[in-house]
């Protein structure tokens, strides 16, 4: 009995994988060919501390490359939730801001919450701020059929000055120029991984696993995900099936925001 399975090369999430590694590859090569033009002498040099560099100096560099990966991973998810979702949510660095100043804020304000909880009630208040600031975009589409590229770009603006603004007016430290600096008790725990990788690894990128994995879950596991891939392939179908795609809409968009 012949399996109904496409094989392994026509598989959609191969293909994917295949067309990521011949992105990097290229990416490489030309990379190589510009080191290559303008420093030929320290090219091959240039190329292996570009392969090697998260591993120069073991656990240490790997936990360099975790620490750093866990926002790219998070916007990424944005990004690529919205688009699901038929949306192009390029308001992620807004939203990633507004985001960021509400969770150093509760950490550093919000003395009443004790110390070894409060960085929980830090990420849900960053991803409230940052799903209310993908709301407005959301709306403007929703109501006015306003193009999110637009609105995103021009929330990106106001949601950076607003964040310099704040900053200056409640968390703001004269001395160094920046904001002041959340205290490790008060900082997202290591639980172990900042002992193997290093000080600044925590339980962050644990975190980000998992709200990818519940990103997948919502998309393809749940009735809600059908709904928003639906308004996002076909508006005018989705709204013949009963669906309400203005709704979906900003929802897509306020989940999007929720996880820059």
């Amino acid at each position: 009995m012949k399996s109904n399975k496409p094989a392994l090369m026509e598989r959609a999430s191969f293909k994917s994988i295949v067309s990521s590694l011949i992105a990097i590859l290229m990416g490489l090569v030309v990379g190589f060919i510009i080191i290559l033009i303008a420093n030929p002498s320290d090219a091959l040099q240039g190329l292996s501390i570009l392969l090697t560099g998260g591993f120069r100096e073991g656990l240490s560099s790997i936990g360099q490359v975790i620490y750093l990966a866990v926002p790219i991973m998070m916007t990424g998810l944005s990004v690529s939730f919205a688009y699901k979702c038929g949306e192009f949510n390029i308001g992620v660095p807004g939203q990633y801001l507004v985001g960021c100043f509400t969770a150093v804020f509760i950490a550093l304000r919000a003395t009443f919450i004790p110390d070894n909880l409060v960085w929980i009630f830090a990420i849900l208040g960053a991803g409230i701020a940052g799903a209310l600031w993908a709301l407005i975009p959301g709306i403007l589409k929703a109501a006015r059929n306003v193009n999110v590229v637009i609105s995103g770009i021009m929330c990106n603006y106001i949601g950076m000055l607003l964040v310099i603004q704040g900053i200056k007016a409640t968390i703001y430290n004269s001395t160094g120029a920046e904001s002041y600096a959340v205290s490790k008790a008060r900082s997202i725990p290591g639980f172990g991984l900042n002992q193997i990788f290093g000080d600044r690894v925590n339980l962050g990128i644990i975190i980000a696993i998992l709200l990818c994995v519940l990103a997948w879950f919502i998309m393809n596991k749940t009735t809600f995900g059908y709904e928003l891939k639906a308004c996002g392939f076909n508006k005018d179908a989705a709204r013949y099936a009963g669906m309400n795609e203005k709704k979906c809409i900003v929802l897509a968009l306020m989940i999007s925001g929720f996880f820059a």
